[in-house]
């Protein structure tokens, strides 16, 4: 019998604890033993939950470390701090850790894995990146026979959400954030969605990954989209493309780049076609080429799925759960990186020829007080850098990457 507690009956811990005691009996014929929920960690004792009589509840996390029966602590309470703490503990104890944390895993990659290693035990996030697709399970796979080229990726739900609305609907940026709050894609306070930090924390799990190393949060380049307006859906419409924000990483004998922004695409590109609040996220192996992977990035049933999945693949003790290599060490190129970038300014008309002289671009365009650019072969930072130069506000400019 192996015993499972669940930290957090959220969204998530309903929609594992669904899909367990539904899928019990074939669960338990596949691995050839039983298992059960033992136990559920919840903030509020006096709330009615629709749980197993045998289900202990309690708000004491200690009753659940100390309990020497509990195999699996399957942490989802979303907490940075806190929920540190809770995997770091249950590590320690001896406990198989599965959670849905991207933000502590993120953060705390190092530490947690090293803490794992140390004690023999098994740190399983499926769910920590793209929500219900199978993403990190099979990077662990193909990295045992495959040297990951590249990485690429709609990582966060409400962004693409609220892009696809705006150029399907023609609404503004704040409409359809009110929209989306009001729907649950977005959180009442959204800068981690719209700022990119979501995307940079899924693509900083991937990336250390896939290239054995440790690129920190601060090591990728993370812009968001949350000064976009109407007219650059007009204008990138007017070639032919479609915004994204794109997480992108890609390694090279040099180093490495890795950076979240706002992407144009063509609408020929794969990348076009993924709407609304779903992910997709592909990898480039020197063997298998381009993989590519795509569909609900959060939500009860398909995120508890994938946390589902990590909790069977430790009853059965899978050969991937744990990959320890060696970790290696990259130059940071972001530096150096340069593409096509479309920039637009509002109320700054004074400075359009400074820019234009400045970045010599291959597109410009004048309508009503603002101008559109298209550069080729810049640095981000240095247009940035220089904006901010003549004085303008990051809330009248926006800057987009064409391409990938």
């Amino acid at each position: 019998m192996k015993k499972i507690a669940i930290l957090g009956m959220g969204t998530v811990g309903q929609g594992l604890y669904e899909i367990l005691m539904e899928r019990k009996e074939k669960i338990e014929e596949v691995i050839q033993d039983t298992f059960e929920i033992s136990a559920v960690l919840v903030s509020n004792l006096e709330k009615e939950r629709n749980l197993a009589p045998t289900v202990k509840i309690t708000n004491d996390f200690t009753e659940i470390l100390e309990d020497e029966e509990i195999d699996i602590v399957v942490e989802l309470t979303g907490a940075l701090e806190q929920g540190y703490d809770y995997i770091k503990s249950s590590l320690e104890k001896g406990k198989d850790v599965v959670t849905a944390n991207k933000s502590v895993i993120s953060k705390y990659y190092d530490s947690l894995h090293e803490i794992a290693a140390k004690e023999g035990r098994s740190l399983l996030y499926e769910a920590s990146v793209g929500g219900g697709i199978p993403i990190i399970k099979p990077l662990k796979e193909e990295i045992l026979i495959n040297d990951i080229e590249s990485i690429q990726g709609i990582l966060n739900g409400t962004c693409n959400y609220i892009l696809s609305r705006m150029f399907q609907e023609k609404i503004s940026y704040g409409e359809i954030l009110k929209d989306a709050q009001r729907l649950g894609y977005a959180e009442a306070d959204p800068t981690a969605d719209v700022e990119g930090l979501d995307s940079m924390r899924k693509l900083r799990i991937l990336s250390s990954i896939a290239y054995h190393t440790s690129i920190d949060e601060e090591e990728i380049e993370t812009y968001g989209i949350s000064t976009i307006i109407k007219e650059d859906v007009d204008y990138i419409e007017h070639m032919d493309s479609t915004l994204k924000l794109l997480g992108m990483s890609k390694l090279t004998e040099e180093g490495y780049v890795a950076s979240v922004e706002p992407t144009i695409v063509h609408q020929s590109d794969y990348f076009a076609t993924v709407d609304m609040a779903f992910n997709s996220i592909s990898f480039v192996g020197h063997n298998i080429g381009p993989l590519k992977f795509y569909g609900y990035g959060a939500g009860k049933l398909p995120t508890g799925d994938a946390v589902a999945r990590d909790v069977i693949d430790i009853l059965l003790n899978h050969a991937t759960v744990n990959l320890n290599h060696d970790k290696k060490e990259y130059k940071n190129l972001n530096e150096s990186a340069k593409g096509q970038y479309y920039l637009r300014i509002s109320n700054n008309t004074n400075t359009f020829r400074k820019i234009s002289d400045k970045f010599q671009p291959i597109e410009f365009k004048e309508k009503n007080d603002i101008a559109f650019f298209v550069f080729k072969n810049v640095n981000r930072d240095e247009i940035i850098e220089y904006v901010d130069k003549l004085g303008i506000y990051p809330r009248d400019f926006f800057l987009a990457k064409v391409g990938y």
